[in-house]
């Protein structure tokens, strides 16, 4: 399996976004000029009153007359329900490059580096976001908005939107009722030979289920046992989505981890899916993976970038419900959590150490056959 997360290794020294209106921490002191670089908007729509922010932030977002520019990895479907909803609340139009999560990384180190940045705001999975955040190429955000979300979902310069919790998903024709995993270590038992799916760029999955079980008792030697047993018993695929379409068509009889959303969507979609037990519940505690939301700090159209975070932590909630995601505020009618017990996620260390991760993570599947 080959990765290009590396890129972010040699392009990082090259980033200059930091340097581009980010530092500014004050806006019109004592009645003089307004400070219109992207710092400036910001720090001033971040100290307005949490009841004047949003206004503020539309007027001055309208007054650019321009087109928010939004990086995203979002699917296209979504990325399209999204800003036609934020287009049509705000009337501010929307331009989107699309791609997997380390290609709109790669463009905005590239676009840094040649001091022509093209986003004003990017919404991506944890990595690449935090990766952004660390090197100073997100501006601050200090909407309201922002205070009434969980924890787990702030962090030093983005927030997360959404959330893809990691379970099991099964073809209920296939696995009947009551035989469903109702731990992760129930995926190495012999009743699982051949049933199982391993997608091969999880190591995210890998190390946090690996520490999980580490930090709940057991030794290196029994999760390295558990894991041999897990890997005996599967076939390998690439991609989720590609997973769930094997496993809806009955070609598979489960997915050692998939993510709920997308087992979800093909539920709706008809297929005889499932990561729920008949009972309602997942059994198996899910690892809950963050994408957010950051403003470039070079933001050519700040205004409309502080406004589209903002809009995602609130009204674009709403939207990612009705696109089966997990929201990462509470949403009324959301139903993505019920039943689910969530776990933590290791933001910081696969952040730190994510390259050997992946690289375990492909000796663990060497020689592992495709499913097919």
């Amino acid at each position: 399996m080959k990765r290009t997360r590396s890129i972010a290794t040699g392009a990082l020294a090259l980033l200059a976004l930091s340097g581009c209106g980010g530092s500014v921490t004050t806006a019109n002191p004592g009645g003089g000029p307004a400070d219109n670089t992207a710092g400036g908007v910001y720090s001033t729509l971040n100290g307005l009153p949490g009841g004047e922010q949003r206004a503020e932030a539309l007027k001055r977002a309208k007054a650019e007359g321009g087109t928010l520019s939004l990086y995203t990895s979002l699917t296209a479907d979504v990325a399209d329900a999204v800003t036609k909803a934020f287009t049509e609340q705000t009337g501010v139009p929307v331009t989107v490059f699309r791609g997997n999560s380390e290609t709109v990384l790669q463009r905005v180190l590239q676009e840094g580096s040649a001091h022509r940045p093209g986003a004003d705001v990017v919404e991506t999975n944890f990595l690449e976001m935090q990766t952004l955040g660390d090197q100073g190429a997100l501006g601050d955000f200090g909407g309201v908005s922002r205070a009434g979300l969980p924890l787990p979902a702030k962090f030093a310069r983005w927030t997360a939107t959404r959330f893809n919790l990691m379970l099991p998903a099964w073809n209920t024709k296939l696995i009947p009722a009551g035989e469903e995993p109702r731990s992760w270590e129930d995926l190495a038992e012999p009743r699982f030979k051949g049933k199982l799916t391993l997608e091969v760029s999880d190591s995210d999955w890998y190390e946090n289920l690996t520490s999980y079980w580490l930090g709940h008792g057991r030794t290196q030697a029994e999760v390295d046992a558990l894991w041999k047993a897990i890997v005996g018993n599967a076939k390998v695929a690439k991609g989720h989505t590609v997973m769930m379409g094997l496993l809806g068509a009955g070609q598979t009889p489960m997915d050692a981890m998939n993510y709920s959303y997308i087992t979800e969507r093909a539920k709706q979609q008809g297929a005889p899916v499932s990561y729920r037990s008949a009972d309602g519940i997942a059994h198996v505690p899910a690892f809950p993976r963050p994408n957010g939301v950051g403003m470039l700090s070079a933001a050519k159209h700040p205004a409309a970038a502080w406004l589209f975070y903002d809009w995602m932590l609130t009204d674009g909630q709403k939207v990612l419900v009705q696109q089966h995601l997990t929201p990462a505020s509470k949403v009324t009618g959301d139903t993505s959590l019920d039943g689910i017990t969530l776990l933590g996620y290791d933001v910081a260390g696969l952040t730190k150490d994510i390259q050997t991760w992946d690289k375990r993570y492909d000796a663990l599947l060497r020689g592992v056959p495709q499913q097919k």
